[in-house]
């Protein structure tokens, strides 16, 4: 990672002066060192023709974590004449949206950027990755890995011992180690002595979104007679008669947590082969026209957490938003309606 680090650096340093000369419509650009003052919270600075000086934040990754993190280091800056800006190889969604609630200005090295001065707006889009190449460390959200995430969200104020997050979720130490290693390296984690919780719980939830994957669950698509949450409750009477693990998702998630809005697809996460449960329910299977998602999990982590709402076993809040981040209709703002009425320690 380090190396990756000193890589992104150089050419950060590298391409610079060109990007920002582009993207500020200057003639010149020059990056320059303040000897005197090598900790004063910036990688680098920069002067343009025009007088401006730029304080600039160079960090490898977009991740949520590491663009709060960057904000807090420049934000003392302004005070002192200059204009924070964050580089980054290049920004994800979820970077650009945190660099946005921070007031934070950004440029990636692909040549997009969101910059807001007085006099000056500056908003490029559409470049794609040019860093990529470079390599990109193994994600701490990936499949099991996420157990460690989910748990530290189900209980977000509770400080953990390493031994306590692996019984907790069922993973040896040293994978417990590894991946609590990585959301140090992201900035998302808060430590005290041994003891370790989420810094900003919002931030995680974020970070975990920008990576988490629905496509990697088996999903069976099926018709069952009915409509909205009367499907969702006739397949839960079939799978408890069927004696099959579930756990809804999604829509009637949404629905039974916080009441939002009428639905026409049924998600429910199933264990086993879906497609034996799909036989088991009496589903007609087919995409075209479904009304029923049966979802075998890339990983049974997705259970942890979940409870009855309103009469259905539905998966935790935080794994029915992730999910409803991916699937249609409404999905977008039943996710956005379930973060702010389900979590309350997390920002919108």
């Amino acid at each position: 990672m380090q190396n990756n680090a000193r890589t992104i650096e150089r050419e950060a340093f590298r391409l610079l002066p060109s990007l920002l000369a582009d993207v500020l419509d200057e003639e010149q650009v020059d990056l320059y060192q303040d000897e005197k003052r090598h900790d004063r919270g910036s990688d680098v600075l920069a002067g343009d023709t025009r007088g401006r000086r730029w304080a600039i934040e160079i960090k490898n990754s977009s991740r949520p974590g590491q663009v709060d993190r960057a904000a807090a280091q420049l934000e003392h800056l302004e005070d002192e004449g200059f204009i924070p800006i964050l580089v980054v190889p290049f920004m994800s969604q979820a970077g650009a949206e945190t660099a946005d609630r921070r007031g934070l200005n950004w440029l990636d090295l692909a040549g997009n950027a969101h910059i807001r001065e007085e006099g000056l707006l500056v908003r490029v889009q559409g470049q794609p990755d040019r860093m990529r190449a470079a390599g990109r460390p193994s994600s701490p959200f990936a499949s099991k890995s996420a157990r460690i995430t989910r748990t530290l969200l189900l209980d977000p104020a509770r400080w953990w011992r390493q031994k306590d997050l692996a019984e907790a979720t069922g993973l040896d130490d040293g994978n417990v180690s590894r991946i609590v290693r990585r959301l140090d390296d992201e900035a998302l984690l808060q430590r005290h002595e041994r003891d370790l919780r989420p810094r900003d719980p919002g931030l995680l939830l974020d970070a975990w979104a920008q990576d988490y994957r629905f496509d990697r669950h088996q999903r069976v698509f099926g018709h069952l007679s009915g409509d909205g949450i009367q499907v969702s409750r006739v397949l839960e009477g079939r799978l408890v008669d069927a004696n099959v693990v579930h756990a809804f998702t999604g829509l009637p998630a949404a629905w039974t947590m916080s009441h939002f809005a009428r639905f026409r697809l049924t998600s429910v996460y199933v264990e086993g082969d879906p497609h034996l449960v799909a036989e088991e329910t009496e589903m007609r299977l087919g995409e075209k026209g479904a009304n029923v998602q049966l979802l075998g999990p890339d990983d049974d982590g997705v259970f942890a957490g979940g409870e009855k709402f309103d009469g259905l076993p539905c998966v935790a809040p935080v794994q029915a938003y992730l999910d409803l981040l991916s699937l249609p209709e409404r999905s977008k703002e039943a996710a956005d309606h379930l973060r702010a009425e389900r979590m309350a320690w997390s920002r919108p």
